[in-house]
């Protein structure tokens, strides 16, 4: 009966809004009962009868169900709550990106492609291991002091390793004969598994991570650390860190509103955007990610459903695809042109502009287009074509 669920959280507010996705439209259902009391919500048909217990987070107050809609597999409603027993201390610090260069000064290590294996830098003694600048950091402004020629200074030397968030930097000249050059992108030679792109005029190589491995004393490992945190959870962290403001207080951090426009270019050397407005951090939810055999199987007695306790940041988003590759052969220019909020976003210097991997920015919005499934329509679609959606963790 139950696809999956999440139940909104509001402390504050003293109340849930609660977000249920049925396994077929209601409309297609004989009847659906919601009954609410103090230690669970029941849902009801003439098959089975689920029960979502939340007693040992929190005392739903009998007779303030409010807010109903109904939307095919959807349905929401908002509840009032008291005695909250949700463990909140993560809003109360700042919880920090995890994972760190797997390669120290001096080491001795081989880089590889993560696809086929080979060797794309020989195995050399890494000199000098140095953070690039990244994120909302201009490269302008990166050093104390600097002459008119500063970015030499970021061009790697053989012996160099320069890192930023999920990228290394190197010197080109070290890739040279493991790697393809078209159009500043950079694929491996033998797979063709793409790899990164060139900086300063080809002197210097930016390689993604989720493209390389790691060869360090006959151990083959990532480039960074492994952690508990996903990429996606790493890259939210990354933004949060960028633009966060200082507060004492963890309610005013948490509902700062944040806009961030990612771009990635893809191995057809065609670029999209993601126009990200993040609309709360942090925010505590219980989740049913998705009913396991015997809950979702149609039963004759009561199934009774546990919440999972995790966060989520609340996202507004919006794909921006490459210009339309045939109007520009056309000459169209109307259809070739990117849309205006896209140059709005490029030139507003309050939003965040980060160049991730393609394969995290799609990984990144496959996972929003999942988590939106469970929001009525009437929630997901917002003005200016942006999706309403979470990131949990």
């Amino acid at each position: 009966m139950l696809h999956s669920a999440v139940f909104e959280l509001r402390q504050h507010l003293c109340c849930v809004n609660v977000f249920l996705k049925f396994k077929q439209s209601l409309n297609e259902t004989e009847s659906l009962k919601i009954n609410v009391d103090e230690t669970k919500v029941q849902l009801q048909n003439p098959k089975c009868i689920a029960e979502i217990y939340v007693n040992k987070y929190f005392t739903i107050l009998a007779g303030t169900f409010s807010n109903l809609i109904v939307d095919l597999e959807n349905a929401a409603f908002r509840i009032s709550i008291k005695d909250v027993q949700l463990n909140d201390s993560q809003n109360q610090k700042e919880e920090k990106i995890a994972g760190q260069l797997n390669l120290a000064e001096q080491d001795v290590a081989s880089v590889l492609c993560s696809n086929c294996k080979t060797t794309l830098v020989v195995s050399k003694k890494y000199e000098k291991i140095r953070e690039f600048p990244s994120g909302a950091i201009d490269v302008s402004e990166f050093f104390c002091h600097h002459g008119p020629c500063f970015k030499d200074v970021l061009v790697p030397g053989s012996k160099d390793l320069f890192y930023g968030f999920q990228f290394i930097v190197l010197n080109r000249e070290v890739i040279e004969n493991a790697t393809r050059e078209k159009e500043n992108h950079l694929y491996c030679k033998r797979c063709l598994r793409y790899l990164g792109e060139t900086l300063f005029n080809g002197r210097a190589a930016k390689l993604w991570c989720d493209s390389l491995r790691l060869n360090l004393k006959d151990n083959i490992m990532d480039i960074f650390a492994s952690s508990t945190q996903s990429q996606i959870h790493k890259l939210m962290l990354k933004v949060i860190e960028e633009t966060s403001l200082p507060s004492p207080e963890p309610l005013l951090r948490n509902m700062h509103f944040t806009k961030v426009l990612l771009e990635a270019s893809f191995p057809d050397r065609l670029s999209q955007y993601l126009l990200v407005h993040i609309l709360e951090k942090h925010l505590p939810v219980l989740r049913l990610e998705q009913c396991e055999e015997e809950l979702t199987r149609e039963l004759s007695t009561n199934t009774r459903i546990e919440l999972k306790p995790c966060k989520a940041f609340k996202i507004l988003y919006r794909l921006i695809a490459s210009k339309d590759e045939e109007a520009i052969n056309n000459n169209d220019e109307e259809s070739s042109k990117w849309p205006p909020l896209l140059e709005y976003w490029q030139q507003d210097i309050n939003i965040l502009k980060m160049k991730i991997s393609p394969f995290l920015f799609s990984a990144f919005h496959k996972e929003l287009g999942q988590n939106i499934n469970v929001l009525p329509e009437i929630y997901r679609v917002n003005n200016d074509d942006f999706l309403l959606s979470y990131i949990f963790y």
